[in-house]
C-alpha cells in the first residue's frame, strides 16, 4: 500500500469520474450474464418458473438464456425457427419437487414465418468455498453453472428433424462447445491494457473434452468442473462433467437431456484480468508497475 500510494503521489495520473466505470464494465458485464449470487440470492422457487421482475432475487443464468440451450440445440435447418430459453435457478439436487428442462413449443420444418421453439432450462452457481473469507485471493465468479439442458436431439426433433442420438450427442463435445463460447466472449470484452498483458503473459484458459457421461443424477451434480494448470503455466485446461441421454431412453422422465457443467462468461474473464497473471506477472516476478494496472 505504501509503494501504490507512493505511485500515486508522485507522478501525474489523468482520472476521470467515468474510469472506474470503463475499467470494471466487462466485469460487472459478466457477473449479470452468470447470474451471480452476490448481485441478488436466486429465487429457488417451488415451482419450475421462478418469479418474474422480482428485484429482491435472480429469476435464472442469463447466459445460459443467450448461448447454453441455443449452441446445445445446434442448426435447426431453418432460419426462422429459433430458441427461446427462460433459465430458472434451483438447487439441481432437489428432488421435491424435480425441476427438469422442457422443450415446450414445435415447429413445422418448413414454416416461413418466425416459429419459436420456448425451453426451459434449470441452473444452480457454485461457489469456491474459500472465497467466503473474503482475503481478495480466491474467484468471486462462479466455479461452475450446474445447468440441465435438453439434448440437442430432443431441440431438434422439437424443429420438424429427424435427429440421430449418437450423431446429435455423443459425437463432439457439446458442453465444451458452450464453454468454449464464454472463453470467447470474455476474451473479446477485455479491456485493451487486460486484452495485452493477457497475450503477453497470461495462463491461456482452453476447453478439454467433456467427462462423462454421468448418467446417475448425483454422480452429474457432485462431480465437479474439472480445472487443469499445465506444469509450464502455458494452459487452464476446463473440462465439463455431462449426462446425456435420448429421447428413446427408458425412463422417459429422464429422457432427452443434455446437462452441463457451464463455465461462467465472469469465470473466464476474472481468471484473464488477475488469476492468469499469477505465474509469469505477479508478485514473484518483481513488476510494480501501478499506472499500467490502472489504464
Amino acid at each position: 500500500m505504501v509503494s501504490f500510494i507512493g505511485q500515486v503521489t508522485t507522478k501525474t495520473f489523468n482520472f476521470s469520474e467515468t474510469s472506474t466505470q470503463k475499467i470494471v464494465k466487462p466485469l460487472l458485464d459478466a457477473m449479470k450474464l452468470e447470474g451471480s449470487y452476490q448481485l441478488k440470492p436466486p429465487c429457488y422457487d417451488h415451482d419450475l418458473v421462478n418469479r418474474k421482475d422480482d428485484p429482491t432475487c435472480g429469476h435464472g443464468a442469463p447466459w445460459n438464456n443467450k448461448y447454453s440451450q441455443m449452441i446445445m440445440g445446434g442448426d435447426l435447418g431453418n432460419p426462422f425457427i429459433q430458441v427461446a430459453n427462460d433459465d430458472n435457478f434451483h438447487l439441481v439436487q432437489t428432488i421435491n419437487p424435480v425441476h427438469l428442462p422442457e422443450v415446450d413449443t414445435t415447429c413445422d420444418p418448413s414454416v416461413k414465418t418466425t416459429c419459436l421453439l420456448n425451453t426451459i432450462t434449470v441452473s444452480e452457481c457454485h461457489y469456491d468455498f474459500l472465497d467466503k473469507f473474503d482475503t481478495g485471493y480466491y474467484p468471486i465468479s462462479a466455479s461452475e453453472i450446474k445447468t440441465k439442458i435438453s439434448s440437442r436431439q430432443r431441440v431438434q426433433e422439437k424443429a420438424g428433424i429427424k435427429a440421430d442420438f449418437h450423431v446429435t450427442d455423443e459425437e463432439g463435445n457439446r458442453c465444451a462447445d458452450i464453454n468454449n463460447q464464454s472463453i470467447q466472449w470474455a476474451y473479446k470484452n477485455l479491456s485493451p491494457t487486460a486484452k495485452a498483458r493477457y497475450d503477453k503473459y497470461g495462463t491461456k484458459m482452453v476447453t478439454g473434452n467433456d467427462m462423462g457421461p454421468y448418467n446417475e443424477g448425483p454422480l452429474w451434480i457432485w462431480t465437479m468442473m474439472d480445472y487443469k494448470e499445465a506444469k509450464d503455466h502455458s494452459t487452464l485446461t476446463v473440462s465439463s462433467p455431462m449426462m446425456r441421454t435420448p429421447t428413446s431412453y427408458f425412463i422417459q422422465s429422464a429422457a432427452g437431456f443434455h446437462y452441463c457443467k457451464v463455465l461462467s462468461p465472469f469465470r473466464a474473464i476474472e481468471h484473464m484480468y488477475v488469476d492468469s497473471l499469477f505465474a509469469n506477472d505477479g508478485i514473484k516476478n518483481n513488476y510494480n508497475d501501478f499506472e499500467l494496472f490502472l489504464q
